[in-house]
């Protein structure tokens, strides 16, 4: 579980420590810093990836697309090199990146990089699940992972795998700390399927393999009583949330789950269970890290730490917003500290007050 991640001369990032939780929340104004932070860890993830011998990184692979160096490195930089600090407990590790050819796909490793050194972070990173904000939970079929040795419960950034790491543990137990509690048997559908209910009343997945392929097809409902469905006559809610729940569910203690915008297509009561879901998550050991601009998420994690699910001190809030000033473009983080009840130390400006906004001027007080 990493602790701490500093980036340096990265897209818009020109030097930042982000503190890292068991439960950590990204939000703030778009095009701030929130994305380039969750992609230096996911970069560092595709270091890994490629193997103790590697002298470059990819800048394009199955976890990130970021395209040339010169898109990556940062129009503030005083310098041509990309370093990041990946720490972990008693651990750090240094990425030092040689960025001076700007048309390359990849960044040279420099000497003094440590990441492929230090066997605890490596394996952090190796194992990090990426669920990015578009995923394809209409196909008929889904495919299975085309390596040997995929990284266990790792849906894919699209979710294209979650229907078959389902089917592949379906009747086995998850822990029981990821347990609901209305259900008492820990078998990952009936789990499933508790969790769900949460979100989609009466909600419960199947998954059929295709004869002869490596494919998987997936059925929905949402009754007991209804027929099953393929999942684009259910709705892009609950195909969504698929690959959240069965990541969420199956992830070993210690693995990092990264999910860009957990919130959507799902009602905002939905959006605040899978908050309270991803809080009860983290209380048992899968360290997620959220990129949301959704109030109701964060409520859902304020509720799960209000109802003792979670403690306090395993979750990091961190708002993003850019510098006003032109000779410090650095991002200004504001990270409001929680408490036992739920509530936050403070509301910075543009920190999910909107609806106060519009409402005021709907009054005519603003």
């Amino acid at each position: 579980m990493l602790d701490g991640l500093m980036v340096e001369n990265f897209k818009c990032l020109k030097r930042q420590f982000v503190p890292l939780s068991p439960l950590t929340l990204l939000t703030g104004f778009n095009a701030a810093g929130k994305s380039t932070a969750i992609q230096s860890v996911l970069l560092g993830s595709q270091m890994a990836r490629t193997g103790s011998g590697c002298t470059g990184v990819p800048l394009n692979g199955d976890l990130v697309k970021l395209g040339s160096v010169g898109d990556v490195l940062c129009q503030f930089a005083d310098e041509r090199e990309v370093r990041f600090e990946y720490s972990a407990a008693c651990s750090k590790s240094r990425v030092k990146l040689d960025a001076s050819e700007r048309s390359k796909t990849s960044l040279l490793v420099k000497p003094g990089s440590s990441l492929q050194e230090d066997s605890t972070i490596n394996s952090i990173l190796r194992n990090v699940i990426n669920i990015s904000a578009t995923r394809i939970g209409t196909l008929d079929v889904f495919p299975s992972p085309e390596n040997l040795e995929p990284v266990f419960a790792d849906v894919g950034e699209s979710g294209q795998f979650a229907p078959w790491w389902f089917d592949q543990h379906s009747d086995e137990d998850v822990c029981k700390e990821k347990a609901h509690p209305s259900e008492k048997a820990l078998i990952l559908r009936r789990q499933f399927s508790a969790w769900a209910n949460e979100i989609f009343p009466g909600s419960e997945a199947n998954t059929v393999n295709i004869e002869r392929t490596p494919l998987v097809r997936l059925e929905l409902r949402t009754g007991l009583q209804d027929q099953w469905k393929r999942p684009a006559n259910i709705g892009y809610g609950l195909t969504y949330a698929f690959p959240i729940l069965v990541a969420g569910l199956l992830a070993k203690k210690g693995q990092i789950l990264i999910i860009d915008s957990p919130e959507a297509h799902l009602h905002p009561r939905g959006q605040s269970k899978i908050g309270f879901f991803l809080g009860a998550m983290a209380a048992a050991g899968v360290q997620v890290l959220i990129e949301t601009h959704s109030d109701h998420v964060l409520n859902g994690v304020r509720l799960a730490v209000a109802k003792n699910v979670v403690p306090k001190g395993d979750v990091s809030i961190h708002f993003f917003s850019s510098s006003s000033d032109d000779f410090d473009p650095s991002a200004v983080v504001t990270s409001p500290i929680i408490d036992s009840e739920g509530n936050l130390s403070e509301w910075p400006e543009g920190f999910f007050d909107q609806s106060d906004k519009d409402l005021a001027a709907l009054s005519g007080w603003g």
